[in-house]
């Protein structure tokens, strides 16, 4: 079940609000817009603390930028409570053992990736992680097509193309790459998946964050084919609301 606000759905909102035992909600879009909070979601994540869960696609930041962030806010989540698409596929790239990994990513994500224990290369690798990479140029491209045409395996951190930016403009994500990537090889001959939104897997480690089962939730966020539909498709229910329109979140605070 998903519902999209406007005022004529309040009630209905207020009404899922109130038998919920708890929230998933996505960040870019949804709660922040360039890592800055809108005070609306803010004000829901404080009074939610125990009991909401960030299930986000961002593949920029690890959960410690994200508790910063939130503690200056007075907001304090543990770091079990913030679920993000790229760190989840760094660790799914430790799944192979020995191999040789390609992380398309900005360096603070590769500094991750080195301390999760992660053998790094630029080239010649046995698995590519895909994050939204701000720094891609036509050689990184060049090297992962290369790699992927001899049997590498590709992590895609999320499929989104675009999120939206404080400014108002739009910030191309990771998706925009994949399709880059796309137009070189072919991916239905390529070994590939996508961790982030709508697979399941961040929702799952959200309800396993919240100790709760999917029935139990609500999840809150702006894209319908990542967050509303992988909701859906666990049996989440789910609100469609957009940082630009706190109106939810209002509704929500005014529902307890």
């Amino acid at each position: 079940m998903a519902y999209e606000f406007p005022a004529s759905r309040s009630e209905d909102i207020a009404n899922l609000a109130r038998t919920a035992s708890g929230f998933l909600v996505d960040w870019d879009g949804c709660c922040a817009l360039g890592n800055t909070l809108v005070p609306a979601a803010a004000d829901f994540l404080r009074a939610n603390q125990k009991r909401t869960a960030i299930v986000s696609n961002n593949s920029t930041c690890t959960p410690e930028d994200f508790l910063e962030i939130l503690a200056c806010n007075e907001i304090q989540l543990d770091r079990n409570q913030i679920v993000l698409a790229g760190m989840e596929a760094l660790k799914r790239a430790t799944d192979f053992t020995g191999a040789k990994v390609m992380v398309l990513g900005d360096p603070h994500m590769r500094g991750a990736a080195k301390k999760m224990g992660l053998d790094l290369t630029q080239e010649d690798a046995d698995v590519i992680v895909l994050l939204r990479d701000r720094r891609f140029t036509y050689r990184r491209l060049e090297r992962a097509v290369n790699s992927l045409t001899r049997g590498a395996h590709l992590i895609v951190a999320n499929p989104d193309s675009t999120h939206p930016g404080k400014d108002g403009g739009l910030k191309p994500e990771t998706g925009a790459l994949l399709a880059a990537i796309r137009a070189c090889v072919k991916l239905d001959e390529t070994k590939w998946d996508i961790v982030g939104k709508p697979s399941p897997h961040l929702f799952r480690m959200g309800c396993q964050a919240l100790d709760l089962s999917p029935d139990q939730l609500v999840m809150l966020g702006d894209n319908p084919a990542t967050d509303l539909a992988g909701a859906k498709a666990l049996g989440i229910k789910a609100i469609l609301t957009s940082a630009k329109s706190p109106d939810v979140f209002e509704t929500l605070l005014q529902a307890r």
